[in-house]
């Protein structure tokens, strides 16, 4: 089988030394689901009730353990709930990595409500890297 996006991105993680990732199974993550159950060998992957506790779930294992805490949302609500947990991080100075997914690139701002634009504008007041990737457009600090 080829090695999807969500593999390289799960095998990424893996080697840069995360052990688990706390998070809420959703559409919008299920190719990168699938990526962490074939490397379950490698990652642990803790779910949770809420996307809000994964987010202070992974800072808490940051400031810990002093490993990089790993965050899972899917997209739209899923991803603004981790912001309580994100600010936590910011404000204590711990490295936590949230990862949420996406509605079809086709559907972002059309008829449809799309979280997209708070989810950016979140994402850049209290991260210190936020990108949203695009098909066919440069990646180079995506992964």
């Amino acid at each position: 089988m080829k090695e999807t996006v969500s593999d390289f991105l799960v095998r990424r993680l893996s080697e840069w030394g995360v052990k688990r990732i706390f998070g809420l199974p959703g559409d919008g993550i299920n190719g990168i689901m699938g990526a962490i159950n074939r490397a379950s060998d490698k990652l642990e992957f803790i779910q949770i009730r809420h996307e809000e506790m994964s987010a202070f779930m992974a800072c808490a294992h940051a400031k810990f353990t002093r490993e990089v805490g790993v965050c899972l949302a899917t997209s739209g609500p899923g991803a603004i709930h981790l912001l309580n947990g994100l600010y936590d991080a910011k404000l204590d100075h711990q490295p936590v990595v949230a990862i949420v997914g996406q509605q079809k690139h086709t559907a972002l701002g059309g008829r449809t409500p799309s979280m997209s634009a708070r989810s950016k504008a979140w994402g850049e007041s209290i991260s210190k890297h936020s990108s949203i990737p695009t098909p066919g457009g440069p990646q180079p600090n995506s992964i």
